[in-house]
């Protein structure tokens, strides 16, 4: 079996709801602050690294391959309907290396300069393969960040970013939300 069973992930995680489908490959630490919907699907290789505040992925969210989730720093939060493409990268810390500052965690905390924060993905917004949030953003309801892209301040509603830094490039359709209706009361219906 190339996935957790639903019993093995109510055991190593904080919450699991129905529906989730995460590959053996996964890899969690502090899982017991991993909290995870109904509908998710986690693919290979993939890192979630829970703080004190926890990762909350909620429901019908998809995580690509090799995607990490650093929440040292911060809460991670996964809204309904985000999703990530492979090789994403979210960080909830960040050393200023600017600055003249040390860096690194064998380095105690007196010779560096961290910046910590959350990192929230709001409903329906979406990250493009390989792109990479730092701390204190937010993507906004409908965002979407293209390939490639570094992140470091909010994505708001229904626009695309794109780009190192990212920049508004676009906007999304709003149309999202009346399939969005259409879709939920079809899905409550069968279940």
């Amino acid at each position: 079996m190339q996935n957790y069973s639903i019993e093995e992930l109510e055991s190593i995680l904080g919450k699991v709801g129905t529906n989730v489908q995460i590959h053996r490959s996964v890899v969690f630490f502090n899982p017991k602050e991993i909290k995870i919907g109904s509908n998710v699907r986690i693919d290979c290789f993939c890192l979630l690294s829970a703080g004190v505040k926890g990762i909350h992925i909620n429901d019908h969210i998809h995580i690509g391959a090799a995607t990490h989730l650093f929440g040292s720093g911060g809460e991670i939060i996964l809204e309904n309907y985000s999703n990530l493409s492979s090789r994403v990268s979210l960080f909830t810390s960040n050393d200023d290396y600017q600055d003249g500052f040390m860096t690194n965690p064998t380095i105690s905390e007196d010779y560096k300069k961290v910046s910590n924060g959350p990192v929230i993905l709001r409903k329906h917004a979406i990250v493009g393969c390989g792109s990479i949030l730092l701390p204190n953003v937010e993507i906004s309801l409908g965002g979407a960040v293209g390939a490639l892209s570094l992140v470091k301040k909010n994505v708001p509603e229904f626009a695309i970013m794109g780009g190192i830094p990212a920049k508004v490039i676009g906007e999304r359709n709003r149309r999202l939300l009346d399939i969005e209706e259409k879709f939920s009361g079809i899905y409550s219906r069968k279940h």
